[in-house]
């Protein structure tokens, strides 16, 4: 790719931009410790770190947008960590976890996540939780371990085919995310926006999920999102609930990108409402 000029201004679009696609780690405001034990697990490809906390036998797996780390939970773990045992950790190149050589599709991802609760001792079923692409992973670990998934709350996530067409359906947008990946991300999240559509082929969309599924959404949008690219991912929106096999759309009043800052309250409504239907 040329090289892009960024202007001031373009420059602070970018910078200002909370909800850039999948990303928004460094826009965020200092979140409290989380609560609960932290660890570390050896897997034979990752080493990882996560914290365990909470109490009951269905187990709660969070997994976070790219770009940021398990502490995006913070508002919303203690709650529910009074029914159920719940895990957070960070993926590799994120937060206390080590970068990792191992391909970041989201295939590679769900096995490493398998790999890693089983490391900390939570026996399946387990209801999961992502938000962005950390939404895209937990949807495909549901697909390909179906055994092991007793349920599913999505927020915001990831379509599969979100970035192939963004490029076609959003292009301007597009090209502040080639922007921003070529100036601002990471090599964690390069590798993980480079990998976000690899192996999906192999994973069956063609049929729902069939389990309990909470599908969250965000109401509000920046500046630059509007038009085009908002238009797209309202429209994926309605791929993703039949995806999901989501009963509904739920769309959350008020609340951006983050939405589990923003209204933790319905993050713990929603994965409370699927664990009771497990």
């Amino acid at each position: 790719m040329h090289h892009l000029f960024v202007d001031r201004r373009a420059r602070a679009i970018l910078l200002g931009s909370v909800g850039l696609l999948l990303s928004g780690c460094s826009l965020l405001p200092s979140s409290p410790v989380m609560p609960g034990v932290p660890a570390t697990a050896a897997l034979p490809d990752a080493t990882i770190a996560y914290t365990l906390t909470g109490q009951g036998t269905l187990p709660v797996v969070f997994q976070s947008a790219m770009g940021d780390g398990k502490d995006v939970w913070t508002t919303v773990v203690p709650e529910v960590a009074k029914q159920h045992r719940v895990l957070v950790y960070d993926r590799p190149g994120y937060g206390d976890s080590r970068k990792t050589t191992t391909p970041r599709d989201p295939c590679t991802i769900a096995a490493q996540q398998r790999a890693l609760l089983a490391q900390a001792g939570l026996k399946p079923p387990y209801v999961l939780v992502g938000q962005g692409l950390g939404g895209l992973y937990q949807y495909v670990y549901a697909k390909l371990y179906p055994q092991d998934v007793a349920g599913l709350v999505l927020l915001d996530p990831t379509h599969p085919q979100q970035w192939s067409r963004m490029q076609t359906d959003a292009s301007t947008y597009a090209m502040l995310v080639k922007t921003r990946r070529k100036l601002m991300f990471n090599s964690a999240e390069s590798a993980e926006f480079d990998a976000q559509a690899q192996c999906l082929q192999h994973v069956d969309m063609a049929s729902p999920l069939r389990i309990p599924a909470m599908l969250l959404v965000r109401d509000k949008f920046g500046i630059e999102e509007m038009g085009s690219f908002e238009a797209l991912v309202r429209a994926q929106e309605k791929d993703w609930q039949r995806l999901s096999g989501a009963p509904a759309i739920e769309r959350i009043t008020g609340a951006g990108y983050y939405i589990q800052k923003d209204n933790p309250v319905i993050v713990n409504e929603a994965v409370k409402m699927v664990a009771k239907k497990k």
